[in-house]
């Protein structure tokens, strides 16, 4: 059966559900609101009038609690309260209740409503009707324009109307924000919102502030725009052709001719001076137009361009040319004519027939040629070159370039040019000319057979004075100037037929013959008197040269030795040279006697066994050799060279190029510099192989002796000071330079902290895990610039950055930088939030981070230690930690709330059927002596009250009214109601 619920009942049932669900037990009070009746339709405010009333009506007045006050809320523009506007409040107790308010200034909108909300008892309207409503910031008439009513422009341009801005709260720009309607002909512009607006139409044109349906007084001036029609203007030339002809003028005419128009021309673009008519006479070449300007209006015509027809006429030939006798100038003329005739003169004489644009000329005169045009535009050119003979010529010959006199063997000659020389000037003649003879002359003598341009000479029997003779038609033969060739003379060779032995004589020849030569023979380089031929003959010994010579040149033989039954002996060796302790040297001898024999001496004692060319030695002395030739002429010969020991010895030892003292772990010491010094020079004999003993030397005591060269240090407990000692036989031991190795130590080390330094205090031991006793360990802060302690280990009580450094045979070696910081946070950081929430009968584990040590407290009681615990009452919580002397304290807050999860039932049907007879609630609430379970009749009495609920309500005895089914309840837990609503019993 479905109960039907009248106006009345409703009434009644929502009041007493009201009344339950106030805050606190027991019974409660409400009130019943009318609809907000408003004074007005729409609210359109402004500064001058912002003021409206509405009136409300609520029952019963007595269930009106004190300190009650009445909130009239305002809706969005879209009657939306999600965030209402309060208009103004009322302590009224009596209904109805009338109230004024005034519009807020942002108020913008058509459908705006207003409600009523009281808060003792906190009860809301329903919402007023809709109704549009706005406030006019600006509110008064406006300018646009400039305030001025007329705008002209041309077709097809625009203007732009815009408000204008005066800077003052009288102009509505004042007031960002705004939008705006304009108008023309009093009809609204579709879309044009904005504070300006671009007209391409007349008609009468103004503005309004937008305040919807508001008519307010923010209205602007009427401007009235008109548009100028436009006019196809266009010029014209006379003849309608597009040339002037060279000296008249062409004439241009305008297509519209009007007393109020005002004309400019222009040619190229640029407005021609005085030209303010509607006709132009143009003189110049040039794109003509013409600009009219009327009503505000400017038009411009089409573009006419105007070509200057002028007679052009060149040709290749300057006003003077010369014409060399037997050749021809051609004369080729050009023009720009359409239809050119020409006619050729001679000293302003006709020539017959030459009407062409070219002529060619073989005589002298001054002629001249006359171009005229003949179609359009008749205009005539002429031209007048001066043709002359020359009055005489000048020939210019040349060396090749590369020519040096007495050191080249060949040399051309050539023609370098021909000037022929004019009254005005002289003229290069071009080459080669085939109307010229040519004649090559050698002191002045013809060459037979040299007709050419150019001559060569290759022997340097034909050194002499060269020109070149040039015959010219009408003009008598010409030379030119005059060119010496000085050719290198051949190197003469000079032999001897048969050698010097008792009383014979010697012919000496020379390889160079010629009789145009000169010869001169030298004896030990005295000339000899009458030997000027290209051979001699003599019996007496000495040095024999010839010289040769032509001219300026000159030429040298080479020198030719004759002796008296004597022969040569030439050692490899100098005369005096150094011989290493040790080394062993060839000493060989070369000569040119036949059949030799050998015998060599050490100190003039001779070596037995000796009798070769070539002799090994190993000792220091003079040394020599007698050669005597056993064939032919009985002749003898020595020779002599001495060796000689070093005055002394120096030697250089360095480490490995890698090598850095204190750094490097291992070192190899060489030899870099063994020299053996004398008083002539100075030689090396590094890596040498003559079996020198190496002595190395640490710190004054011997420590390798072998032929090794190098000796390698691997350790910084070999660290010292290093010398090498060479034994040489013969001289006592050299002593190198001195050597300090300073390896650097293999120890790995590093720094460590421990403990913390806090705001209240505390200390930190830094410490290394260095043990050797003969390292010297120093502690220094960075920010202090200072050493502050020795030792394995110090304690600071200060934040820094500390380093510590070990000195050890002279080196010093830093450690790394460790930084000790002071704990400046809070230390504990936990996963929650400082306040949070758990439902009732629910836990939340809190983990804590940041410390060492935890100590928990719940309202100053131990509750806990260790970085976590579960909470599960509301209260204050307090964790305490510790970082070593470091103390500290974070707190947060729980709430406990009821657990909204659990759903009470809200009907019953007491058919007795055995389902939903009785009102169960969650086992939560059942059989609990601190829960207390209180029942409501419709009309709010107390019809059952029990704690300890068994679900077992109602019973059979239950009596209630069949048009009052809905029933209500709370329930209470300590006290304290966690829940309440209403039972709808249905049978």
């Amino acid at each position: 059966m479905v109960w039907k619920i009248t106006p009345a009942s409703y009434f009644l049932t929502t009041l007493l559900y009201l009344l339950i669900n106030s805050n606190g037990g027991g019974y409660a009070q409400t009130i019943v609101f009318g609809t907000p009746s408003l004074g007005f339709t729409q609210a359109c405010a402004s500064q001058g009038f912002n003021s409206y009333t509405l009136s409300f009506t609520f029952f019963p007045v007595s269930n009106l609690q004190a300190g009650n006050q009445f909130i009239i809320e305002l809706s969005n523009s879209s009657g939306n309260f999600s965030s209402p506007t309060t208009l103004t409040t009322s302590t009224s107790t009596t209904s109805p209740v009338n109230v004024s308010f005034a519009m807020p200034t942002t108020v913008a909108g058509e459908a705006y409503r207003i409600r009523v909300r009281s808060t003792a008892p906190a009860v809301t309207s329903s919402n007023s009707v809709a109704f549009s409503a706005y406030y006019a910031i600006h509110n008064q008439p406006f300018s646009i324009n400039n305030n001025v009513s007329t705008v002209s422009f041309c077709e097809g341009g625009n203007t732009t109307l815009q408000v204008d801005n005066t800077g003052t709260s009288a102009s509505p720009l004042f007031y960002s924000g705004l939008s705006y309607k304009w108008f023309r002909n009093f009809a609204e512009v579709a879309g044009a919102t904005g504070s300006s607006l671009t007209v391409t139409q007349s008609g009468n044109y103004y503005a309004i502030v937008d305040y919807g349906s508001c008519a307010m007084n923010s209205y602007s001036n009427i401007v009235t725009v008109n548009v100028t029609a436009g006019i196809n203007l266009s010029i014209s030339s006379a003849g309608n052709v597009d040339y002037i002809c060279d000296g008249t003028p062409r004439l241009l005419t305008s297509s519209h001719q009007n007393t109020g128009y005002v004309y400019q021309w222009f040619k190229d673009n640029v407005a021609i001076s005085g030209a303010t008519g509607p006709t132009y006479n143009a003189l110049q070449e040039g794109t003509y137009k013409l600009r009219i300007t009327f009503g505000g209006c400017v038009f411009e015509s089409n573009a006419i361009f105007l070509e200057l027809i002028q007679l052009e006429a060149d040709w290749n030939v300057d006003t003077t040319e010369v014409l060399i006798p037997g050749e021809q100038l051609q004369i080729n003329s050009v023009n720009n004519a359409t239809t050119p005739t020409y006619q050729w003169r001679k000293d302003n004489v006709v020539i017959a027939g030459a009407t062409s644009a070219n002529y060619t000329v073989t005589q002298p005169g001054t002629y001249q040629l006359s171009v005229t045009e003949t179609q359009g535009c008749t205009i005539s050119e002429q031209l007048t070159v001066v043709v002359q003979y020359p009055i005489g010529f000048t020939v210019t010959i040349q060396n090749s370039g590369d020519y040096q006199s007495c050191n080249v063997t060949t040399s051309t000659l050539s023609l370098n040019s021909i000037i022929a020389q004019t009254a005005s000037g002289n003229v290069p003649v071009t080459l080669p000319n085939s109307n010229f003879t040519y004649q090559w002359l050698l002191n002045n003598a013809p060459i037979a057979g040299a007709t050419g341009t150019t001559h060569t000479i290759n022997n340097a029997i034909e050194n002499g004075s060269y020109k070149l003779r040039v015959s010219i038609p009408t003009f008598t033969p010409i030379e030119s100037n005059a060119v010496s060739i000085a050719l290198q003379l051949p190197t003469p060779v000079i032999s001897a037929n048969g050698t010097l032995c008792g009383t014979n004589s010697v012919q000496l020849n020379s390889t160079v013959t010629s009789s145009v030569y000169t010869y001169k023979w030298y004896r030990n380089n005295a000339l000899i008197t009458g030997a000027t031929q290209s051979s001699y003959t003599t019996n007496q010994p000495g040095n024999y040269h010839l010289i040769v010579s032509i001219g300026a040149c000159s030429s040298t033989s080479n020198t030719l030795s004759l002796q008296q039954n004597s022969i040569t002996a030439t050692l490899n060796l100098p005369a005096t040279s150094i011989i290493m302790p040790g080394e062993t040297k060839t000493i060989t001898v070369t000569t040119n006697a036949v059949n030799p024999t050998f015998e060599w001496f050490r100190n003039n004692a001779i070596i037995s066994g000796q009798t070769s060319s070539s002799i090994n030695v190993t000792q220091n002395g003079i040394y020599k050799v007698i050669v005597t030739q056993t064939t032919g002429c009985n002749a003898t010969q020595e020779a002599v060279t001495e060796l000689v020991y070093p005055d002394s010895f120096n030697i250089t030892i360095a480490a490995n190029v890698g090598y850095s003292p204190c750094e490097s772990e291992q070192a190899t010491l060489s030899i870099t510099n063994f020299n053996a010094v004398s008083a002539s020079e100075t030689i090396s004999v590094l890596n040498n192989s003559y079996g020198y003993v190496y002595e190395w030397f640490k710190d004054g005591e011997l420590v390798l002796s072998s032929s090794t060269t190098t000796y390698n240090i691997a350790s910084y407990l070999e660290n010292g000071l290093y010398e090498l000692r060479v034994s040489i036989p013969g001289f006592s031991s050299v002593i190198s330079n001195v050597v300090e190795i300073k390896l650097g130590i293999s120890d790995d080390f590093s720094l460590s902290s421990n403990g913390v330094l806090c705001e209240s205090g505390g200390s930190v031991t830094l410490s290394s895990d260095i043990t050797n006793p003969d390292y010297i360990l120093t502690w220094f802060s960075i920010e202090n610039n200072a050493e502050i302690g020795t030792g394995n280990s110090i304690t600071v009580t200060e934040p820094g950055n500390y380093f510590m450094t070990i000195d050890y045979d002279g080196c010093t070696y830093s450690s790394n930088t460790i930084a000790v910081d002071i704990i400046t946070t809070n230390g504990i950081t936990l996963n929650i939030a400082d306040a949070i929430t758990i439902i009732q009968g629910g836990s939340r584990e809190v983990i804590a981070s940041g410390v060492d040590s935890y100590t928990w407290y719940l309202d100053n009681e131990i509750i806990a230690t260790g970085n976590t615990f579960s909470v599960s009452q509301a209260g204050t919580y307090t964790i305490i930690g510790t970082i070593g002397d470091c103390e500290f304290t974070k707190t947060f807050t729980v709430t406990v709330v009821e657990n909204t999860s659990i759903v009470v039932p809200n009907v019953i049907t007491i058919n007795s059927d055995g389902i939903n007879d009785f009102w169960s609630i969650p086992n939560e609430y059942v059989n609990k002596e601190e829960v207390e379970v209180i029942i409501y009749s419709p009309k709010g009495k107390v019809v059952f009250r029990a704690r300890n609920y068994q679900n077992n309500w109602p019973n059979s005895t239950l009596e209630y009214a069949k048009t009052e089914p809905v029933f209500y309840y709370t329930i209470s837990e300590n006290d304290e109601i966690i829940k309440r609503g209403s039972i709808t019993v249905i049978e």
